[in-house]
C-alpha cells in the first residue's frame, strides 16, 4: 500500500481562498447604474431620512443654552420633581400632533411648559425644531449637542460640574433647531 498524502492543510487553504474570492467578488456586483457612481452608507436619500426635518447623516453640532430657540442656540425647559427618563433620540416637532406624541405620558407641568415654549419658537425656513429629554439631575444643562445618525437625530446635554447633593431632581427638555438638508 502506498502512503496517502495528508490533504487537511491544503483543503483548508483552498476553502479559505475560495471563501475570500466569493466574498470580495460579491461586493463588486453591478447595480445596473454604473453611471450613478458609488453609493455611500451615509446617503440621506435612503431609508427613513426622507421624513420632514431630517438632517443629513453625520451632521452634528453643539450649542449653548439661552433664553430662546434660534439657530445656534438651544432652549432648555426644566421642571423639578418630575419622574421622566432621558432619551438620546430627539423628536422632530413639526406640528401639534408631533408635539402631542413627544409629550404623551409626560408630567402635566412639564408638558405645559414645553408646549408654551414650542409655541414661542419661530422656526426659520429650512430648519426643523427638535425636542429631547436630555437630563434628569441636580443641574440644568449649559449646552446641548446633537448628531444625525441612521436612527435619527440624537441629543445629549453637557451638565456643569457640581458637588451639590440633589434632593429633588430637575428634568430638562432641550428644544433646538437643526438645518434641513436637500
Amino acid at each position: 500500500m502506498s502512503a496517502r498524502p495528508d490533504r487537511g492543510p491544503n483543503l483548508a487553504a483552498s476553502l479559505a481562498a475560495g471563501l475570500l474570492l466569493l466574498t470580495t467578488s460579491s461586493g463588486c456586483a453591478s447595480s445596473g447604474n454604473e453611471s450613478d457612481g458609488p453609493t455611500r452608507a451615509t446617503d440621506s436619500s435612503a431609508g427613513s431620512s426622507d421624513s420632514p426635518g431630517s438632517a443629513s447623516e453625520g451632521a452634528a453640532g453643539t450649542m449653548p443654552v439661552g433664553d430662546t430657540v434660534e439657530p445656534g442656540q438651544a432652549l432648555v425647559v426644566s421642571v423639578s420633581n418630575v419622574d421622566e427618563q432621558t432619551s438620546p433620540l430627539a423628536s422632530a416637532l413639526v406640528d401639534n400632533r408631533a408635539v402631542d406624541t413627544f409629550l404623551d405620558g409626560t408630567d402635566a407641568r412639564l408638558a405645559a411648559e414645553v408646549r408654551t415654549a414650542v409655541k414661542d419658537v419661530e422656526v426659520p425656513a429650512g430648519s426643523t425644531l427638535f425636542g429631547s429629554v436630555v437630563a434628569v439631575g441636580c443641574e440644568v444643562p449649559a449646552s446641548v449637542s446633537w448628531e444625525s445618525t441612521f436612527d435619527g437625530v440624537r441629543a445629549s446635554a453637557q451638565l456643569p460640574k457640581s458637588s451639590v447633593q440633589c434632593l429633588v431632581p430637575v428634568t430638562s427638555v432641550a428644544l433646538f433647531l437643526v438645518e434641513d438638508t436637500v
